[in-house]
């Protein structure tokens, strides 16, 4: 479970180049699957759609991120309000102090008290599938809002390494999960090597294998040039799962195509974001489980 925020390994939050891997369809199992890895300085670069990103290296004007999410597991509710930084700057969070946060469900809103600098959490709040959650931050003069409604949970049932998946740069790790029938599911795959998350992610949805049973094979490898960092035996493979509602499976995937992903031509679009008021970042509730394969 991610204790920081997710541009710090997910998200370009600089004006950078990005590289995206392969967008892959497996035709047998029928479904599709995009695999990203974004590389450079990873943090969050979320424009509202009625702007034009700059890809310039030029200085811009700082503006606010807000990611906040909450999930169906207890103590998991937080936001994180910081700004974009400038290229010259580090890749650190730095956080925004003095914010109201809350989150409202079925007309009772919660404060989520600042536990430390730009970091809003409360651990009274368990999330419950099929419920509409609402944000609302308000930070010097400015109010940013979005809701999300938590999927249904749908059991992650298996993980594990086939016989001839591991390699030291790049080990396999299939997963098994049934998909619900007569709804749309969204899925979102994290990934960690020995606690430490994995700079690409596994977007997927259900349009080809509706309430059936999924097998997906994801790939863990050492994302530097060091072999010192080449898996092997003992390491702890972790895949977390998150059923996502449309509007984060939307932004996620127009992340992709932001950035020429799409190979068709057209000129970059911006990534759609959940908030409202021009802030940059999203808000998701969704569901979480995990598994660990330890490789042999």
């Amino acid at each position: 479970m991610l204790n920081k925020p997710l541009y710090l390994g997910l998200y370009p939050r600089f004006l950078t180049i990005l590289n995206f891997n392969e967008q892959k369809v497996n035709l047998t199992q029928m479904k599709q699957v995009i695999n990203f890895s974004l590389l450079g300085m990873f943090s969050i670069l979320i424009w509202s759609c009625q702007k034009i990103v700059d890809i310039g290296p030029k200085e811009n004007k700082p503006t606010y991120i807000v990611e906040g999410r909450i999930t169906n597991e207890p103590g998991v509710c937080k936001v994180f309000v910081s700004k974009t930084k400038n290229l010259t700057d580090n890749n650190q969070f730095e956080g925004i102090s003095g914010a109201v946060v809350k989150i409202e469900n079925n007309g009772t809103s919660t404060v989520l008290p600042e536990t430390s600098k730009g970091v809003y959490e409360v651990s009274t709040i368990q999330g419950t599938p099929g419920q509409t959650y609402h944000l609302n931050v308000q930070v010097d003069g400015q109010t940013f809002t979005a809701s999300s409604t938590m999927p249904e949970l749908v059991p992650l049932i298996d993980a594990y390494i086939k016989s001839g998946d591991f390699d030291p740069q790049n080990t396999i790790v299939t997963v098994r999960y049934k998909d619900i029938p007569n709804v749309k599911n969204y899925y979102w795959f994290r990934k960690y090597v020995n606690d430490k998350n994995q700079k690409g992610y596994d977007l997927l949805n259900d349009d080809f294998t509706p309430g059936t049973e999924v097998s997906e094979r994801l790939s863990f490898g050492n994302e530097t040039n060091d072999k010192v960092n080449d898996l092997k035996s003992g390491d702890r493979l972790k895949v977390e799962m998150s059923c996502i509602d449309a509007s984060v499976y939307t932004y996620l995937n127009s992340l992709y195509g932001a950035y020429g992903g799409g190979n068709n031509g057209a000129a970059p679009a911006n990534p759609i974001t959940n908030l409202s008021g021009g802030a940059q970042g999203f808000f998701s509730a969704h569901t979480l489980q995990a598994k660990t394969v330890t490789i042999p």
